[in-house]
């Protein structure tokens, strides 16, 4: 019997890693199909963009999430210049007993299609860390939780469309929600993750106009996570999809991770191709060894979220809006 019980612990020890280290193969996966030439730079109206919605639809049916009205995971809505409509992909785990709280993980799928520019040889703008290695982490956050008992208050997962120009489809989910906006306990956004290898400090957006900072470093600071403060993140205050929440005075937060090895070390830069440009592809400089503890990172802000979804508060919406 001892040595069952002790087999059986080390199982139980065992298992999660065996399970994360699948969803990293997972997450990768996801980005190289979605980052790949055949989506043609998933830009907004385009071919490339449904076929994107439609794989991530795919995979929030195989996870088991329900969609939000009952027969499609597709949001449509308008985009100005734009002939064809546009679509987020919705996802929805419900709580356990009637709820019309919520939290909403969002990661926009968009990027910016193929623009043929004087002097550059290759004219798809593949768009894989900003950001389809976003949305590979928010299918595998999804399929945490559906592997998991019934939440304490709804899951949202939201495939944004349209947020490279003008955040239009986190503004309109915002205006349309599968529970009422104001009964949204956070925003748990994902635009970019972590392909540098492991990491043990992280940057928040915003780290202004909210009172809920001091405790997201609180809960993380268990796992091995330090914040790092620079004022450089403050430009960003209306670049995420989670501006289209703070506007409204709805909690939201992007993580990114920082440049700190394990130990403390500072890492030495790589070579990433820069974002939003043709440059933006999978290579082989890609470190996928520290998607594990970002995707932990996410989840346990979203499981403390759910046992304390009170108390936290957007001090200055003003900051988020663009006037």
């Amino acid at each position: 019997m001892h040595f069952l019980k002790k087999n059986l612990w080390s199982l139980m020890i065992f298992l999660p890693f065996v399970l994360l280290s699948q969803s990293r193969d997972q997450v990768k996966r996801h980005t190289e199909y979605l980052a790949s030439d055949q989506l043609e730079g998933r830009g907004t109206g385009s071919k490339g963009s449904r076929l994107a919605a439609e794989y991530i639809a795919e995979q929030f049916k195989e996870i088991g999430l329900l969609d939000i009205h009952g027969e499609s995971y597709f949001q449509e809505f308008p985009v100005s210049d734009k002939k064809e409509m546009e679509a987020n992909v919705v996802g929805l785990i419900e709580a356990a007993l009637p709820s019309k709280r919520s939290i909403v993980f969002t990661a926009h799928y968009d990027a910016y299609g193929i623009r043929r520019s004087e002097g550059e040889a290759d004219s798809i703008y593949n768009g894989a860390r900003d950001n389809a290695v976003g949305v590979g982490a928010l299918i595998e956050i999804a399929r945490m939780y559906a592997e998991e008992d019934p939440p304490e208050h709804n899951l949202i997962f939201v495939a944004t469309a349209a947020e490279e120009f003008g955040l239009y489809g986190s503004k309109f989910y915002v205006e349309n929600p599968r529970y009422p906006s104001d009964e949204i306990i956070i925003n748990l956004n994902i635009d970019g993750f972590n392909v540098s290898g492991p990491r043990e400090d992280f940057f928040a957006f915003p780290r202004q106009g909210i009172d809920y900072l001091d405790k997201i470093k609180k809960v993380l600071k268990p796992l091995g996570w330090y914040h790092t403060n620079e004022s450089w993140v403050d430009d960003l205050n209306k670049s995420f999809d989670t501006a289209s929440f703070l506007g409204k005075g709805i909690p939201a937060i992007t993580i990114w991770t920082g440049n700190r090895l394990k130990g403390g070390e500072m890492a030495k830069p790589l070579a990433f191709g820069a974002i939003h440009s043709p440059e933006d592809e999978v290579t082989d400089l890609w470190n996928w060894e520290g998607v594990e503890d970002h995707l932990l990172l996410y989840k346990t802000l979203a499981d403390y979220f759910l046992e304390h979804p009170d108390g936290i508060n957007v001090i200055e919406p003003n900051l988020f809006l663009n006037n």
